[in-house]
């Protein structure tokens, strides 16, 4: 399997759109998700993932080596807040702040319930909406560590900030997504 490197690099000088395609489909997941976590809806981020590929085919010479998977998280970055400034909005980098049941009946099934899958929406729902609700540096920083993959030092260059700036904006989304989704008294219990 060809790395994302030379998938790149392969399509950038040749033109070899199956190496596109291959890359497209490697990174398709994670960006998606980093790009729903920066814009107010899916269709934005749709259209936002769809724009960026359209400048990473456009900028093709753009690349200068390094992770891709960075380069690729600029692009996204820089495709999201252009959406957010034609709507009018922008992104800020600066944050503010038992009863007789044998054991059989119950193991749990493999397969989820309607309840189950409608609570694990849910959840997942929840846990958007909380990172919505994030400022700004600490969302992106928190989207590109988790979504994204990125090392801190990658984010903090990406965002151009020092690295303990990255550290701490990481850690300010943290705290908050557990005060917001009920994670304290995990911590308090050691659980």
């Amino acid at each position: 399997m060809k790395e994302d490197c030379e998938l790149l690099l392969s399509y950038t000088r040749r033109g070899d759109v199956p190496s596109l395609s291959a890359l497209v489909r490697r990174h398709a997941v994670w960006m998606q998700a980093f790009l729903r976590g920066l814009l107010p809806t899916v269709a934005d981020a749709e259209d936002a993932f769809q724009e960026t590929w359209i400048r990473v085919i456009k900028a093709a010479g753009s690349y200068r080596g390094g992770s891709v998977k960075a380069y690729l998280a600029t692009v996204a970055r820089s495709a999201a807040i252009d959406r957010l400034r034609r709507q009018g909005r922008t992104i800020s980098l600066d944050a503010d702040e038992g009863g007789g049941a044998s054991a059989l009946e119950d193991m749990p099934s493999a397969v989820p319930t309607p309840g189950e899958r409608f609570e694990s929406a849910a959840t997942a729902e929840e846990v958007q909406n909380a990172v919505r609700t994030l400022p700004d540096g600490p969302r992106q920083v928190l989207l590109m560590r988790i979504e994204g993959e990125m090392s801190f030092k990658e984010i903090a260059t990406e965002l151009d900030v020092p690295i303990g700036t990255a550290l701490t904006w990481m850690r300010t989304a943290t705290m908050k997504l557990r005060r917001l989704l009920g994670g304290e008294e995990c911590m308090k219990t050691g659980n």
